[in-house]
């Protein structure tokens, strides 16, 4: 098995992950739907760590080929994202120049979705692609600027994540080597709690309430809790939608009003709906009540509610979880408009 080189030529992200097998349709256009003339200048996306991918497709992370470590029996990269955010926030509580902050803010944010992604490749035993890049490394200690990439290349080989520390954060993803099958005892079933991460913890209260929503959706929407809600309701929790990729794991209580970690992971205290009930659900236009039946806020026009494909005789499409009450008793009391 080859050992990796150190790259020599700097090809575009994109390209990189066409290589790797992703389909980068959704690169042609711009978050704000413009189409971009030319994709592989998606600024958004070319600058990220960490491209899980679709259904199928391999996790793909972006790592310094210095980091590395390379032997003569083989290569790994012993990774903790969880201490480096831990370093930029120590770093932003004293940092006073905007564009410093601006970066150390962008940079725990990638941080995170790398993390995210390696947790869920070590749970599900994800084949792993790196993309080796090599130029001027910035770190925590040195914000003033930003890295710059001088090379960048795709290794020829499938990495493996062999191990993942959730109290720690620290993980060892191995070149070519597939990680052994765990029993039963050995896999760890339970769900991450975002709590249990003081970094975390840290960056979400920086942030506005829209930016601090934002991070917790988007862990728990493509996460081992998301996971969860769809092996409880087998797709939407209100339609018949069973596409996966769609469904968005929404608290019923929101993560930040939880008061035990247990609050935050229970299935309990969860519905997996479509993004537009999605969305109604946590701004309070609609909820369920004892019998599950829907509760539209009379703040949802009529003319709304057709649009937004709102009807007002469904109901939570399964009606044996009574552990659903008190989290939906909580909701109508404090996010309902009533």
């Amino acid at each position: 098995m080859p050992l990796p080189t150190r790259p020599i030529t700097k090809r575009p992200v994109r390209e990189l992950l066409i290589d790797a097998g992703h389909d980068v349709s959704d690169w042609e256009t711009k978050s704000d739907g413009t189409k971009l003339l030319n994709p592989n200048n998606n600024i958004s996306r070319n600058t990220a760590w960490s491209f899980p991918g679709k259904e199928g497709e391999s996790l793909v992370v972006c790592i310094w080929f210095d980091e590395l470590t390379i032997t003569g029996q083989g290569a790994f990269f012993d990774g903790n994202d969880r201490a480096y955010r831990q370093q930029l926030l120590d770093l932003d509580k004293g940092e006073i120049r905007n564009d410093v902050r601006d970066r150390l803010r962008g940079w725990t944010k990638r941080s995170l979705a790398l993390d995210f992604a390696v947790q869920a490749a070590f749970k599900r035993r994800w084949p792993v692609r790196l993309i080796l890049v090599d130029g001027d490394q910035r770190n925590g200690l040195e914000a003033d600027r930003a890295s710059t990439v001088s090379a960048r290349s795709l290794d020829a080989e499938t990495w493996w994540v062999h191990s993942y520390d959730f109290s720690t954060g620290a993980y060892l993803i191995v070149q070519g080597i597939e990680p052994p099958e765990r029993s039963e005892d050995e896999t760890d079933t339970s769900i991450p709690d975002l709590g249990d991460d003081p970094a975390l913890l840290s960056f979400v209260e920086s942030l506005d309430e829209t930016e601090r929503g934002a991070v917790i959706k988007a862990r728990v929407g493509q996460g081992p809790y998301r996971d969860a809600l769809f092996e409880r309701w087998k797709g939407c929790s209100v339609t018949d939608v069973t596409m996966k990729e769609v469904l968005v794991a929404s608290h019923i209580k929101p993560w930040s009003q939880c008061d035990t970690a247990k609050e935050r992971v229970s299935v309990s205290n969860g519905l997996l709906l479509v993004p537009t009930l999605d969305r109604l659900f946590d701004c309070g236009y609609i909820t369920f009540d004892d019998s599950f039946k829907i509760m539209i806020s009379p703040m949802l026009l009529m003319g709304q509610r057709y649009h937004l494909g709102v009807n007002q005789n469904v109901k939570l499409r399964l009606r044996n979880f009574d552990d659903l009450k008190p989290f939906l008793a909580w909701h109508r009391e404090h996010v309902f408009k009533a």
